[in-house]
């Protein structure tokens, strides 16, 4: 057992019948819930090995109460000390209110002032401000003495009352105490002296470097349940090769001297930073929303340049699968319920996958076949296991038409395992997909349909203003509009073009969407970043209509659902996506089955780390049938 050394904890209480009921608590008393009495035994076991000379509370009962029960846990016999000093916050005007109706009633912002405004407080009732001179005021009677003494003191006492002493210690500032988020029945270690602070959780988060499929570094994230030594949850980060300008930080090492300056040391790192000042409880865990919001408050920068997109995107994925294993959840199952977008998951409406199968640009061996990613989607009426055959059978026609073209040497993949050969144009490309589609028996655009990654940015020019479409052969933006035209033209399957213009080439986007966006998907990948602002901007000036949601791209699930959410609400597609340098999690398959998005991005039917996605998603098949008497056990 793990023996703490500590001078002063703190720790609010565990949660009330008013917590549990969302209402602003303030001055009134209120009981503890079973889940509140049930926090603060869990607290009693993290600080079972702790002696604590004096113990503080305010003299409402829930303090009291949680205070008490620490003690036995403890089986410490120690005089508690309750102080009206340590109070919670009079919210006035506004106690025993509901938060979600106030906040329909007077707008999100209002409610966040009254809340979380250091010196603006609710009608009626006090400000932080004021909290922080009444909190002072008792810190300095009562415990500094003690302390200078070196006693250990515990206080029990409420968000408010505890935020304001972390301004008064100078722990926080005004202004970051605003964000700054204090859950139920979570001890957190003071270092006065110093200034510093860390949470007693009941779990812990570790991290180390793994390889992905590119062969370079990534990063994993564990979480471990203290008591049980086991671990609940764990998530790793992807890695792109074309990158829009507008995705967040990538934390890489940069020594050349390991892995080409691309491990991620600092990131593994930032993980146990992170790790002292992350609440890390079962029901902190349970809610990956506010795990997200976490982390950004903790990161305070929008493009998490102070502890990398990649580390929030593995901690995210890590967390989500720590929510749904808590909750004894399958991780779409976790989704659905928690993001409210999906009531139930429909086995006849799993996400259809795009089955990258030529690769080209920075995907391929060589650049000279400039669009990056030729795909196949199969009929979304097919049943998932139906689509999966498909892909299998055209993929291998193609391998062997491929051979019989272009000589053994075309055999080779790329990034996502689609095949490498010796073609220049898109138009032979797509020639040599829809033979391969009636080699296998398939009619194309019937059965089968066709998808181009152009990631266009890759092959533009940005002191010319030119596209290269093909080696030597440059075209502006309007004449790239018109080749788009044409092969959409001359091959009628071709129903989603994604990134066909550089990410900042508006008015080309606006001009192809307006005149093609009832024949086919318009995606944005560089385009958006899965960014909310981004999102919302482009769906005001008509960018695209279809979204590639890749989380890394903004860094944690919540977001990326976020803006997957502003597509749906307009009647537009989401396509949940890999990267071309992927790990063997297959946590996108779940998120886009959980969010109801109606394809699916995952690569070839090649490479480990591609077929770990379909397998995933042949599984989720298998079980809702299984489970709906669809399918004999």
């Amino acid at each position: 057992m793990i023996i703490y050394i500590m001078v002063f904890v703190i720790l609010r209480h565990g949660e009330s019948e008013w917590n549990k009921l969302n209402k602003f608590t303030g001055l009134t008393d209120v009981a503890l819930s079973e889940q509140g009495k049930q926090e603060a035994r869990l607290a009693g076991n993290l600080l079972k090995n702790s002696f604590f000379d004096f113990v503080f509370s305010s003299q409402l009962e829930r303090t009291i109460h949680t205070a008490k029960i620490i003690a036995d846990v403890q089986n410490n016999p120690v005089q508690l000390k309750p102080h009206n000093e340590f109070e919670e916050r009079d919210y006035g005007d506004i106690t025993g209110k509901n938060k979600t109706e106030l906040m329909e009633e007077h707008g999100k912002e209002q409610i966040k002032i009254w809340r979380r405004s250091f010196y603006q407080g609710p009608p009626g009732g006090e400000n932080l401000c004021d909290v922080t001179q009444r909190v002072g005021k008792g810190y300095e009677n009562y415990i500094k003495p003690l302390l200078e003494h070196k006693k250990n003191v515990l206080l029990v006492a409420h968000g408010n009352s505890l935020r304001a002493l972390f301004v008064h210690l100078g722990i926080k500032d005004e202004k970051t105490i605003e964000t700054f988020e204090i859950g139920t029945g979570v001890p957190i270690q003071l270092d006065v002296e110093n200034k510093t602070y860390k949470y007693l959780n009941a779990y812990t988060l570790c991290a180390y470097q793994i390889i992905d499929s590119r062969g370079y570094p990534s990063l994993e994230v564990q979480c471990f349940d203290k008591e049980s030594k086991k671990c609940i949850g764990k998530g790793s980060t992807p890695s792109g090769a074309s990158c829009g300008s507008t995705e967040v930080c990538e934390m890489r090492d940069g020594q050349k001297d390991l892995f080409h300056g691309k491990s991620v040391y600092r990131a593994v790192e930032n993980i146990r930073k992170i790790n002292d000042h992350f609440v890390l409880s079962k029901k902190t865990l349970t809610n990956l929303s506010n795990c997200d919001k976490q982390f950004n408050d903790l990161d305070g920068t929008e493009m998490k340049t102070k502890y990398g997109g990649n580390t929030s995107t593995a901690l995210s994925f890590c967390l989500a699968n720590c929510a749904a294993n808590l909750q004894n959840k399958e991780m779409y199952e976790y989704f659905a319920e928690h993001y409210n977008m999906v009531r139930d998951v429909d086995p006849a409406k799993l996400p259809t996958p795009f089955v990258n199968i030529i690769n080209g640009g920075k995907h391929g061996v060589t650049e000279d076949l400039k669009i990056q990613e030729f795909m196949i989607f199969a009929n979304e009426e097919l049943s998932t296991s139906r689509q999966v055959r498909i892909y299998c059978e055209v993929y291998h026609s193609l391998k062997k038409l491929l051979v019989e073209k272009y000589g053994e040497q075309s055999k080779s993949i790329g990034d996502e395992g689609g095949f490498c050969p010796p073609i220049y144009s898109a138009d032979e490309a797509l020639n040599v997909i829809e033979e391969a589609v009636k080699l296998s028996n398939y009619e194309v655009g019937k059965d089968v349909f066709i998808a181009l990654d152009c990631a266009a940015s890759e092959f533009y020019d940005e002191e010319t203003k030119l596209y290269e479409i093909e080696k030597g052969k440059f075209v502006n933006s309007n004449e790239l509009v018109d080749y788009y035209g044409k092969l959409i033209e001359d091959h009628p399957a071709l129903k989603s073009i994604e990134d066909g213009f550089h990410e900042a080439d508006y008015d080309a986007w606006k001009s192809f969407t307006s005149r093609y966006h009832d024949k086919l998907m318009v995606v944005g990948d560089d385009l958006f970043t899965t960014n909310p602002r981004l999102i919302k901007q482009g769906l005001e000036e008509n960018w695209a209509n279809t979204l590639l949601l890749k989380v890394n791209q903004i860094g944690t699930i919540s977001e990326a659902v976020e803006g997957a959410k502003m597509m749906m609400e307009k009647g537009n597609h989401v396509i949940v996506s890999h990267r071309s340098g992927e790990t063997n999690h297959a946590y996108i398959v779940d998120i886009a089955v959980g969010i109801g998005a109606k394809y699916l991005k995952i690569g070839s039917p090649c490479r480990g780390e591609r077929v770990a996605k379909f397998n995933r998603l042949l599984e989720i098949e298998h079980t809702i049938l299984k489970f709906n008497g669809l399918l004999e056990i």
